[in-house]
């Protein structure tokens, strides 16, 4: 006889009656429908099935870094550089590959000590300077996608493969659409205070498999989706910092080109070359980015303690006047254009130095047969 008659006894809990096979009907019909369903609602927001630009696609990319021939580029650099070179447009100019490493919201700095240290690579390295992010001192903690690439575990390798699979398929695979991320953003949500939050950033890209980004087309027709994104960068303007004292920041920021110009001889010495870029900027954010890093004091020590060509918007008209609707980076149909601008200018710079590249191609454009007008800012 049993000791116990409670009813949570398995011994005396009878299995119900019930139709399993109608049951598991049932529950598949109800899943596909909230499936469809919420697959309805995003498409209705003009979502489009895109790849994740997570960690684990970046991982992919880095593992073809010492796969590269001779002759191929590798793009560093934060979202600015990610969204503004078009890459099929640099093989187009220069005949040659070019693998796009540049991460959003990160230092590039890191990446580029990754590169020097841990590749052989010996090709030409295009990094871009955002000036927020690159002159900004560095802990010692990696970046979240160079620790994800060197700690990739089996399972994490074969779920990032099986979730590329699925990622051109369904359109709120997104991580603005993330269920968790979706209910945060409600404004039912008390406001906590003396709780300090970055500001969102929300979804305005759309990313292939090779990696290649471009600005998402509703922030080019959606006035309101536009001012939200410009509202954030205003946010991160207005932030409140605080500041070392003047000898420290100097202190920090010769550190800073001690350890670049170390990466970059790193390079050269296997037959690399390093070109720093500062792509475009507009508004208020470029207004802020003069006042707190001017060029002066940031860009060109950069390019004297490393040596290295720079291509800087401000010196060329024609990298002038584009259109960035959210001020920080080109509308998908400015890429080509752009890209074809900066590869005239970077061989240009090279070929004032000396030492043109490979990389770069000839002076004559593919695209026209002729050799690319170049108009320097006076």
């Amino acid at each position: 006889m049993p000791l116990s008659t409670s009813s949570s006894d398995p011994e005396l809990r009878p299995v119900p009656a019930l139709r399993w096979g109608h049951c598991i009907g049932l529950a598949v019909v109800l899943t596909a429908v909230g499936l469809l369903g919420w697959e309805a609602y995003w498409r209705a927001q003009r979502f489009e099935p895109a790849y994740r630009n997570g960690n684990g696609l970046w991982a992919t990319a880095r593992a073809r870094v010492d796969e590269q021939r001779p002759g191929a580029t590798v793009v560093l650099g934060s979202s600015r550089l990610l969204f503004d070179v078009h890459l099929a447009t640099w093989r187009e100019e220069t005949g040659n590959p070019i693998l796009q490493l540049a991460m959003q919201g990160t230092n590039p700095r890191p990446f580029l000590t990754d590169l020097a240290r841990r590749t052989g690579f010996s090709g030409l390295v295009i990094v871009g300077v955002t000036p927020a992010m690159f002159f900004t001192p560095v802990g010692p903690e990696l970046p979240a996608a160079l620790r994800y690439e060197r700690g990739e575990t089996p399972s994490q390798w074969a779920s990032q493969r099986l979730s590329m699979l699925i990622e051109p398929l369904i359109a709120f695979y997104d991580f603005d659409a993330a269920l968790f991320s979706v209910v945060r953003r409600q404004p039912f949500w008390p406001v906590r205070q003396g709780i300090f939050a970055l500001p969102e950033v929300r979804k305005f890209s759309h990313t292939e498999a090779t990696r290649q980004t471009a600005m998402w087309t509703r922030l080019e027709d959606d006035a309101a989706y536009r001012d939200m994104i410009r509202s954030t960068w205003l946010d991160f303007i207005h932030m409140p910092i605080e500041l070392p004292p003047p000898d420290v920041l100097r202190a920090q920021f010769e550190q800073l080109l001690g350890e670049v110009a170390a990466d970059v001889r790193a390079i050269r010495a296997r037959g690399g070359e390093v070109a720093f870029v500062r792509p475009p900027s507009s508004g208020p954010l470029l207004d802020a980015e003069r006042a707190a890093f001017p060029r002066e004091r940031t860009w060109d020590p950069l390019l004297q303690a490393t040596g290295a060509a720079g291509v800087h918007f401000e010196d060329y008209a024609d990298l002038q006047g584009l259109d960035l609707p959210e001020w920080s980076h080109l509308r998908a149909g400015e890429t080509p254009r752009f890209t074809r601008r900066l590869v005239q200018h970077l061989r240009e710079a090279f070929a004032r130095s000396g030492s043109p590249r490979a990389e770069l191609g000839s002076s004559m454009s593919p695209a026209s047969g002729q050799t690319a007008a170049v108009e320097r800012a006076p």
